[in-house]
């Protein structure tokens, strides 16, 4: 166990760096302090958002009730891949299934799936910065089962809050179905749509999440998308994968 820990924390040494350049800092640590929750101020009000005609359309068509969920993940994801109207799949043209193997430790849960690249299936910016967070505490995103509240991405680039509750029942099914060990919830909507609560009231310590007999360990923190918008946060959620990695995952 003394040589795990050891090798637990070389690798995060070895990998923070990288995470920390990756997101756009010369270094871990500054000699002033800063006001991490101060806004930008170049955040003007945006406005707002509308439905295109196509999402209005596809909004109208009946939903795939719930006593027709896919029974297993193969299932799911060729049903979002072929268009079925399950929640969060009928927002645009451009449906992404969630990725990983259906069997895992560790299950990530987001608002939508920019972190993949729509084209090509890579990884995008923000999968890539997931990563190198998740390598610097010994998690490989290969090994975790990684979906999204939306498996198609709104015109507005945001989840309508009107339909969390619908988002939130699919994302239990799917957790059903995977009964992973732990969660990672990244972003707001997420994190309102499964706890309840926003973002900056949920982070900064383990909660649990109870779902069908499971007592899921759950983590939540920024999502990368914030983390390249605005740097500064980025101590924060070091913080928050390390209680994550000290509480979960140095004890599986």
């Amino acid at each position: 166990m003394e040589d795990q820990g050891k090798n637990t924390t070389f690798a995060v040494v070895e990998s923070l760096s990288g995470w920390w350049e990756l997101a756009g800092v010369d270094s871990a640590v500054h000699d002033n302090t800063a006001n991490l929750l101060a806004r930008d101020t170049v955040d003007a009000s945006p406005a707002m958002p509308t439905l295109t005609n196509t999402e209005k359309k596809q909004a109208e068509l009946a939903a795939v009730p719930a006593t027709m969920w896919p029974s297993d993940i193969a299932t799911l994801r060729q049903m979002v891949a072929n268009g079925s109207p399950l929640p969060g799949n009928a927002y645009g043209p451009i449906r992404l299934p969630p990725i990983g193997p259906d069997s895992c430790d560790v299950m990530v849960i987001s608002d939508l799936p920019d972190i993949l690249d729509r084209h090509d299936m890579n990884m995008s910016a923000n999968g890539t910065l997931l990563r190198r967070m998740f390598a610097a505490i010994g998690i490989e995103t290969a090994q975790c089962y990684c979906t999204w509240l939306a498996t198609s991405m709104p015109s507005t680039g945001e989840v309508p809050e009107k339909d969390l509750p619908d988002l939130a029942a699919f994302m239990l099914h799917q957790i059903k179905l995977i009964r992973p060990k732990s969660l990672v919830i990244l972003g707001s909507a997420a994190s309102k749509a499964l706890l309840g609560d926003e973002l900056m009231h949920s982070r900064a310590e383990l909660r649990c999440l109870h779902e069908d007999g499971l007592n899921l360990p759950t983590l939540v923190s920024f999502h990368p998308r914030t983390l390249i918008a605005r740097p500064a946060m980025k101590k924060q959620s070091w913080r928050d994968l390390q209680i994550f990695a000290k509480e979960v995952v140095q004890c599986a």
